[in-house]
């Protein structure tokens, strides 16, 4: 089995790194795939811990989007520094003659040379993988495990590993089995559990003790506010899932919430005048902004900690 590193900057390809790394585990094994080598303990120096990994490993897989230098909003980059973690886990496979592949997503170019610190300038002459996000993510991915295998069989002089281990081709179902599973963990997470909360706080002000109303409002905002920050912090997630997140949030909650308050009180379901629909449609877009507020905040406090501490 090959032991395979994936390096990425995670201001840059946080997503789409984890979605490889899902298809990966899934074809060669969870044993066989690692990701954050440089998530080490405090106080440890972390070139010691990327260099002994790299010991160990047969290959890296080096995701490269759009800012993979790190260029900040000051015009610095972090790719030119000595102590930055991917520039250190790129210099140390080069020096120690590891095969890297690297993996272009989204469109984004391989970096100039002249671009990269001498020790790297090597790297910018590997041929290149790509990636996209959109419905060739699977051919992509396909394709990549066929360069790894390729390149893994090449250095060690043996059949290729999917082939020892007895793998399947049907590897590529199990990969989207395991996509949608995460999918499926994070709707129950970040969408089901915030409905049942504003509809419990619904019921708890309007129906049970006939509260004054703005009492939900701040229930509307804490909530999805909350959870959307959650969403980015755990799992990285893109913006248009958090969209889809915020507005399925928004119109299931408000939804429920009028119907309880029919069945409570016998008013019809669907709103009688101009006036109720504005206040539902307020609801709705309240605390769809209020989730994509919570999103926001928790990639900006991510951006300020990557800088402040020199996380990639």
């Amino acid at each position: 089995m090959p032991t395979i590193v994936i390096s990425y900057r995670r201001s840059d390809s946080s997503a789409i790194a984890g979605r490889i790394f899902d298809h990966l585990t899934a074809y060669y094994g969870e044993e066989s795939v690692f990701m954050d080598i440089d998530n080490i303990p405090f106080g440890t120096d972390f070139r010691t811990q990327i260099h002994e990994t790299l010991q160990r490993t047969d290959i890296v897989l080096a995701v490269i989007g759009a800012n993979w230098l790190g260029i900040g909003a000051g015009g610095a980059v972090r790719m030119s520094e000595p102590t930055d973690p991917v520039r250190v886990e790129i210099e140390t496979a080069l020096s120690q003659k590891t095969p890297i592949i690297p993996v272009l997503v989204d469109g984004a170019k391989m970096p100039d040379s002249a671009a990269l610190p001498t020790e790297l300038s090597n790297f910018a002459y590997l041929n290149a993988a790509e990636v996209a996000t959109g419905r060739d993510f699977r051919t992509h991915v396909d394709r990549l495990i066929g360069a790894i295998d390729r390149t893994v069989s090449g250095k060690t002089g043996v059949e290729a590993p999917r082939l020892a281990s007895g793998r399947t081709q049907d590897a590529g179902k199990e990969a989207e089995k395991s996509a949608q599973m995460r999918w499926l963990s994070n709707a129950l997470r970040f969408l089901a559990v915030p409905l049942v909360l504003l509809l419990v706080a619904h019921h708890i002000v309007v129906n049970a003790f006939d509260l004054n109303v703005e009492y939900l409002w701040v229930a509307s905002a804490m909530v999805p506010c909350a959870f959307g920050f959650l969403f980015f912090w755990t799992t990285g997630s893109r913006a248009g899932a958090a969209f889809a997140f915020a507005a399925a949030l928004g119109v299931v909650a408000v939804t429920g919430m009028t119907v309880s308050q029919s069945l409570n009180s016998g008013d019809p379901m669907m709103p009688q005048n101009r006036f109720e629909w504005r206040d539902n449609i307020q609801f709705m877009v309240g605390i769809a902004l209020s989730y994509l507020l919570g999103h926001a905040l928790a990639r900006a406090l991510r951006a300020m900690r990557s800088r402040k501490f020199g996380k990639p």
